[in-house]
Order: C-alpha cells, then sequence, then structure tokens
C-alpha cells in the first residue's frame, strides 16, 4: 500500500463549496464541510486501493514550490496541499494559482474519492 504518514488536501473558496480530505490511518475522510469531524463526512478505506497508490507516486514526482498565489484576486478559490511519506515531503498552499500538473493532481484525487460519491472540482 502507498504509505504516507499524513496527508490533508483542501480545495474550496469563499463563495463555493469546499472539499476536506484527511487521512486517518488507512481511512481517508472526505468533507464537503468546514469543520472535521462532521456526521456528514464520508470515509474511504485506503487498504490496497490502487487509486490511492497511484496518487502516492504521483506525489512522490511532485517538485511543487511552497506557495502559489495570485494577489490581485482577493477571494476566488484556496487550497492547500499537505503530505508527508517516504520520498514525499508537501506543504504547499495556493490561491487563483496552480502548479502545471494541479489537474492531474485533482484527477488522481477524484478516483480516490468517486466511490463515497464526492467531485473535486
Amino acid at each position: 500500500m502507498g504509505h504516507l504518514q499524513s496527508f490533508e488536501f483542501f480545495l474550496g473558496g469563499y463563495f463555493s463549496d469546499s472539499n476536506q480530505l484527511k487521512l486517518e490511518g488507512n481511512v481517508l475522510r472526505c468533507s464537503e464541510y468546514q469543520g472535521f469531524p462532521s456526521e456528514h463526512d464520508k470515509l474511504i478505506n485506503l487498504e490496497g486501493n490502487k487509486d490511492w497508490e497511484n496518487l502516492v507516486k504521483f506525489l512522490q514526482t511532485c517538485n511543487w514550490k511552497k506557495r502559489y498565489a495570485d494577489n490581485s484576486v482577493c477571494d476566488g478559490t484556496q487550497w492547500e496541499l499537505k503530505a508527508k511519506g517516504k520520498g514525499i515531503n508537501l506543504n504547499i498552499y495556493g490561491s487563483n494559482e496552480y502548479p502545471e500538473n494541479f489537474s492531474e493532481l485533482l484527477g488522481l484525487l477524484n478516483k480516490v474519492v468517486a466511490p463515497a460519491g464526492i467531485k473535486i472540482r
């Protein structure tokens, strides 16, 4: 199994929905609401999950800056990625700006969370 010691992802904005993902052991807690935990959270078992392993492999290749921000926009979409594990130590924040292959990250995340009926945009 793709091992991460920790993983957190947030994507959302002032006027839009938000998604929060947090690794808890072998389970990924998924929330579309602010604040953990919520009775609305969905849990995804990651044991033997090939989509999760593909995500971990992708994270090992990310050589992203620590901050992506378009300071000319006051609101909009913010995102944060924190991941730590073998060959991975990411703590990245963005506001209305993204790394080149961010859409690939979203595609991999959506494969992981699809069984819970969640779509990250």
